[in-house]
């Protein structure tokens, strides 16, 4: 069995091609947008994520939420040897951002034998992150810094207004890039090296360059 995991950047479109149609499809927060009028099978999303961005217009088999994902890295953590002092502490170690969380669900609750991504190069603005980095990195925690816009959306595009975009669907924060690029690439090769423990290939399928070269590239 093959798994598409799907984010926000912008290789996430080339999950529109039938090329990916024997993939069982998990899309995690707004990635659903790829699918908007169709299908796919399961929508991972953490307990914070914004009421106004949930699919409206989309079918899903199944939606994962914080609870359901973390019970099962949590009892996943002995078949990898993850030994921390409290369930938080399992979260953080394997990596603290939806990403990570999604990817250890998938490894651990489907099993399956390639894990496909497409929309996770992290390959982020560099000039969106060092505006974001020095206003304190606004986001749903804080508020966003106390904006006045109606919805996120309307702050996004007034917050990143001449900036390109490097989300598929427009503009977004760079949220996983909170505890900077040595984090991400330390627990890439950590969820590297638990994935062949389980007997799991993760393949990067986007065509696009990526800062980060940890896991295998379709094709190579």
């Amino acid at each position: 069995m093959k798994v598409l995991f799907i984010g926000s950047g912008l290789s996430a479109l080339q999950a529109q091609s039938d090329k990916y149609h024997d993939h069982i499809k998990v899309c995690l927060n707004n990635a659903w947008r790829i699918y908007e009028g169709g299908e796919f099978d399961y929508w991972i999303h953490p307990n914070d994520f914004p009421q106004e961005n949930y699919p409206s217009c989309v079918n899903y088999k199944h939606e994962v939420i914080h609870k359901e994902y973390s019970a099962v890295i949590h009892e996943g953590a002995r078949r990898l040897d993850i030994h921390e002092e409290s369930g938080f502490e399992i979260e953080k170690h394997i990596g603290y951002t939806s990403f990570f969380q999604g990817l250890y669900w998938i490894m651990l609750a489907l099993s399956p034998r390639e894990i496909g991504l497409l929309g996770f190069d992290h390959d982020y603005n560099k000039s969106k992150v060092d505006k974001w980095v020095a206003d304190d990195k606004p986001n749903i925690q804080n508020f966003f810094n106390k904006k006045t816009e109606k919805t996120i959306k309307e702050w996004s595009d007034n917050y990143f207004q001449g900036f390109d975009k490097d989300f598929f669907y427009g503009h977004g924060t760079p949220d996983p890039m909170r505890f900077g690029p040595e984090y991400i690439e330390r627990r890439m090769k950590l969820a590297q090296n638990n994935a062949e423990k389980l007997g799991i290939s993760i393949v990067n399928y986007s065509k696009r360059p990526s800062p980060y070269n940890v896991f295998e590239r379709e094709g190579r």
